[in-house]
C-alpha cells in the first residue's frame, strides 16, 4: 500500500509544480524545501517509466507525457483540495491559498484597502493577486475568486453584484471652451475622441436616446491606450473628450478639473461583481471575501 500513497504524494506535488511554474515557487507553496519537491517528482517520473518535465537552469516544460498526465491528474488533485477546504469550511476559518483576479484600474482605485483588510483578519491565506483587464479562464488558471465589470456570461461562474457604476463622458474645461460643447452624441464626430483599447479593440461609444433606443458610435480617436489612468490624464490635459466610469472621474468633476457633457444621453449604469467557480461556493475563504467587498461597498463610493 505504501506505493499507492507515495504515488498519489507525488501527483500533487507534480500538479503544484506544473500550477506554480517553478520547482522554487512549488516548495514555496508546499512549506518543502526545493530539494525535496525535485525528488518527488523524480520518484514519480520513475515510477511511471516516463520524463513528465524538461528541466533546463532557466524553465521548466511539460513533455508530450507529462501534458496529458497532467491533465488527467490535476482534477485528482483538485477535488483532494476541495475536500480538505470543504472541512476547513465547516470549521469556518478560512485558510488555504486565494488566487484573485482584479481589474486593473477599479482594482488600484478601490480595491486596495479591502484585500488588506482581509489579510489581516485571516492570517492564516496565503494571497496570490492578479491585476488584469483581460477575462482571465478562472477555472483553467486556477483563481478562486474575480472581480469583474459588467455581468458574467459564464455559467460555470456565481456572480454577487457589490455596487453600480455610471460611465461620465467628461472633457476638461479649456477643451470644452477650444472646441465647444456637445449637446447631443452625434455631435461628438466633429470632436478629438480619447478611448479605450479592450483586448486590442478600441471600444464603441454607447449612448441612448429619450425613448430607450441605443445609440453607438464608432468616432475616430485622437489617442487610444488599454489604461484608464492614461485616458483620464490625457483628457485632463485637453487632448480631447473621454468616456470614464464614475470612479475614476467623480471626483475630478466635482473639484472643476473635468466637465461632464450628455448626461441626459447616458445608459443605465452596469454592475460590478465578484464571481466565482461553482465549486467555491462552500469554501471560507470564498465566502469571507465576497462578503468584506460586498460589505465595504455598502458604503457609498
Amino acid at each position: 500500500m505504501k506505493n499507492h500513497h507515495d504515488s498519489l504524494e507525488g501527483i500533487s506535488t507534480f500538479v503544484q509544480v506544473v500550477e506554480s511554474g517553478s520547482f522554487t515557487s512549488a516548495a514555496t507553496e508546499l512549506g518543502h524545501s526545493v530539494s525535496y519537491i525535485s525528488k518527488e517528482v523524480t520518484r514519480l517520473e520513475e515510477r511511471l517509466g516516463a520524463r513528465l518535465l524538461n528541466r533546463t537552469t532557466r524553465s521548466l516544460s511539460l513533455t508530450e507525457i507529462g501534458k496529458m498526465y497532467f491533465e488527467k491528474t490535476r482534477n485528482l488533485v483538485l477535488e483532494a483540495r476541495e475536500a480538505e477546504q470543504s472541512i476547513n469550511s465547516l470549521q469556518d476559518k478560512p485558510t488555504g491559498r486565494l488566487k484573485v483576479s482584479l481589474p486593473l484600474s477599479f482594482g488600484q482605485s478601490h480595491l486596495l484597502p479591502v484585500i488588506t483588510e482581509y489579510m489581516r483578519r485571516y492570517p492564516e491565506i496565503r494571497l496570490n493577486v492578479d491585476f488584469s483587464s483581460r477575462l482571465v479562464d478562472m477555472v483553467g488558471e486556477g483563481f478562486d475568486v474575480a472581480v469583474r465589470m459588467g455581468e458574467s456570461k459564464d455559467s460555470n461562474l456565481i456572480s454577487r453584484k457589490i455596487i453600480s457604476v455610471q460611465m461620465m463622458t467628461v472633457a476638461s474645461p479649456e477643451y470644452l471652451q477650444n472646441h465647444g460643447i456637445p449637446q447631443q452624441p452625434e455631435d461628438l464626430r466633429g470632436h478629438r475622441a480619447v478611448k479605450y483599447v479592450y483586448n486590442q479593440v478600441p471600444i464603441t461609444w454607447e449612448y441612448q436616446d429619450s425613448d430607450g433606443k441605443p445609440i453607438n458610435l464608432d468616432l475616430p480617436h485622437q489617442a487610444e491606450t488599454n489604461n484608464l489612468l492614461m485616458m483620464l490624464e490625457l483628457v485632463k490635459g485637453g487632448v480631447g473628450i473621454g468616456r470614464l466610469p464614475e470612479f475614476i472621474c467623480q471626483s475630478l468633476i466635482e473639484s472643476g478639473e473635468l466637465v461632464a457633457v450628455l448626461q441626459d444621453y447616458e445608459p443605465p449604469k452596469f454592475g460590478v461583481y465578484v464571481v466565482f467557480p461553482h465549486r467555491h461556493f462552500l469554501s471560507a475563504k470564498v465566502r469571507a471575501f465576497t462578503d468584506l467587498v460586498a460589505e465595504f461597498f455598502k458604503k457609498p463610493l
